[in-house]
């Protein structure tokens, strides 16, 4: 089993005027070569959920495994080599300062003691030139180029590509193309499938967008205020359409199409 999480609940301001209970008795579990799609309203703990996955935030309670370890009190940095991640804001997941052969070594070493020049041999630089060109961008010609001059959607087809770099146990997709336009999103989206399937990768995508969550991915789960409202089999994602999802949604009594999708 990839992942495993069992009876996970993270409260933040607790005993304060602020109090919020961002994820409450959580057990989601992951085979490997899933990929599961998330979607809920704003403040449903997508987020939360992944950044208690990658260690960005400890739990109060519960046990997360990955692979079989406990990681639960394990730091972030300490699971960077399992875990590879890529988030809304295409900026976030790239050093803009850094070129694309620079960002791509630093990807493909991470975890690793290995300095930056060891990553860019003749050999290393070819390889990287083959990898850009699969993302249909250009990049494989612009590999000195900083990514501080790139689109939003280059930057976010190499926040993927560098994220899937070194076959990661788990790949955490947060929102990651909601920051695009709708070409670009798709492009990305399509660039998502084929690499977790390429490399068999077991996988997490939150989503706002009805439509992603039930294209994507063998498994999908709906969460609402901290809590997983229905975690769908293959079979039932397979057959579900969007009505169902919202039929689903509304008996909580709290959700519409329109607080879903904003």
């Amino acid at each position: 089993m990839m992942l495993k999480m069992t009876g996970v609940s993270k409260t933040f301001y607790p005993g304060t005027a602020n109090e919020r209970v961002a994820l409450r008795n959580i057990d989601l579990q992951l085979d490997e070569g899933d990929f599961v799609t998330i979607i809920g309203s704003n403040g449903a703990g997508k987020s939360t959920l992944l950044n208690v996955i990658a260690g960005s935030i400890p739990v109060d309670t519960g046990e997360v495994r990955i692979d079989g370890r406990n990681v639960t009190r394990q730091r972030e940095f300490r699971r960077a080599a399992r875990i590879a991640r890529v988030f809304q804001d295409p900026a976030a997941g790239t050093a803009p300062h850094l070129s694309i052969e620079q960002n791509l070594a630093v990807a493909l070493n991470r975890g690793k003691p290995h300095t930056l020049a060891r990553g860019l041999s003749k050999q290393r630089r070819e390889e990287f030139r083959a990898q850009l060109a699969t993302l249909e961008q250009g990049l494989e010609d612009r590999m000195r180029h900083r990514v501080g001059l790139l689109s939003g959607g280059q930057r976010q087809a190499l926040s993927l590509l560098m994220a899937s770099f070194t076959h990661p146990k788990l790949l955490l997709l947060d929102e990651h193309t909601a920051a695009l336009d709708p070409e670009r999103a798709e492009l990305v989206l399509r660039l998502t499938a084929t690499k977790v399937a390429e490399q068999n990768l077991t996988a997490l995508m939150v989503t706002h967008n009805m439509d992603h969550a039930l294209r994507l991915g063998n498994r999908l789960v709906m969460m609402h205020e901290g809590q997983i409202l229905r975690s769908l089999t293959p079979e039932e994602k397979q057959g579900a359409q969007t009505g169902d999802l919202l039929e689903w949604f509304s008996q909580k009594g709290t959700l519409s199409d329109r607080t879903l999708l904003g």
